[in-house]
């Protein structure tokens, strides 16, 4: 199979999009980057990739509102922009904050990134509901809080999960509900994914305990935001940076933590049911590298998982009878600088099929 693999390292600012399914739509044919917006400078700032073009148009865009690690953004069904966050802040498509848009996630530690952005990967996931209306959306967010008693020696962790509904009218974005709290608990860092639900209308997210076997299980159909309750499967594993993602057919749902430098490191693989939202036949792969960054993604035809590991890129093949024996390393980083390192780091399938 062939695929072209792209990944972005940007100088001190990382970006992460949810992966989602969206079936004949283009809810995510806008993506937006960067930080430090400079029309002096061209070589920093914001930059836009708009895959209503073949190739994607690549090009800067200077915008007041600075990514690092939390991005989210939704189109309409034509490919169009609507409103974005960076986990602090909503603005739209003309770059201007929502009126009530300031201040999401509401913990006192938010203002020492009010400037660049929320540090936390795969932070915010924007959905449509499915209740025949275009016009809501939904955003769900994790915050990040300082833990200094925290036994694993984090002075991070996060406490809660929320939802901010913001209504899009007449070009008009407004926000409707902010800081809807909806799970109090100690969760693992990041890592909002969804997919879609068998009946191809509502979505499922799951949501990782901290260093648990434990996964909250979230249902957002026409009614709403509903919690389903907590399910023990699998190996306990350690939070730490790294990514989750459903497959394309949402059969498979896979998580990477990247636990400390030279350390094992945890490649989760589970089945997913898209009609009940359970997690079985746990596949549990422990290796060694020496990652400060990672992701992971699946091929459109969900057969082929790709890790990046910061200087690799490694390829696993979902259906073989050994996943873990089917490892093949299929990118090494080049050297390349601009001007500084550009090594892998978060991976997303992007809605030209390629990663």
């Amino acid at each position: 199979m062939r695929i072209f693999i792209l990944f972005f390292f940007l100088i001190s600012s990382y970006f992460s999009f949810a992966q989602t399914e969206f079936i004949h739509e283009k809810r995510d044919y806008i993506w937006l980057t960067g930080y430090s917006s400079n029309p002096d400078i061209l070589w920093v700032g914001g930059t836009r990739i708009d895959f209503n073009y073949d190739p994607p148009l690549i090009e800067y865009e200077y915008r007041d509102m600075n990514f690092d690690m939390t991005n989210a953004s939704i189109c309409n069904l034509e490919g169009n922009l609507l409103f974005y966050t960076n986990g602090i802040a909503i603005a739209d498509a003309n770059n201007e904050i929502l009126e009530n848009g300031a201040g999401l996630n509401p913990d006192p530690y938010r203002a020492d990134w009010v400037s660049r952005g929320y540090p936390l990967y795969q932070g915010a996931l924007i959905l449509p509901i499915s209740s025949g209306t275009q016009s809501i959306f939904s955003i769900f967010h994790k915050e990040l809080s300082w833990a200094d008693d925290n036994p694993q020696g984090y002075t991070r962790q996060v406490n809660s999960f929320y939802e901010t509904e913001v209504q899009y009218n007449d070009s008009i974005a407004t926000v409707l509900e902010k800081n809807i709290p909806i799970i109090q608990d100690t969760l693992d860092f990041g890592k909002i994914t969804a997919t879609r639900h068998a009946n191809g209308r509502d979505w499922w997210i799951i949501l990782q305990k901290y260093f648990s076997n434990q996964y909250h299980r979230l249902l957002y159909d026409s009614t709403g935001i509903n919690y389903l309750g907590l399910q023990t499967v699998g190996n306990s594993t350690p939070s730490g940076l790294g990514q989750a993602v459903f497959s394309p057919n949402g059969k498979y749902f896979v998580r990477l933590n990247l636990y400390r430098i030279a350390e094992d490191q945890y490649l989760d693989i589970f089945d997913f049911d898209r009609c009940t939202g359970l997690l079985s036949n746990p596949r549990h792969i422990i290796y060694r590298d020496t990652a400060l960054a990672g992701g992971v993604a699946i091929s459109q035809n969900s057969r082929f998982l790709y890790l990046s590991s910061h200087r690799y890129v490694y390829q696993y093949d979902l259906l073989a009878d050994d996943i873990e024996a089917s490892k093949d390393t299929v990118a090494i980083y080049d050297g390349f600088q601009s001007p500084l390192s550009t090594r892998f780091f978060l991976a997303q399938l992007a809605p030209d099929d390629k990663i």
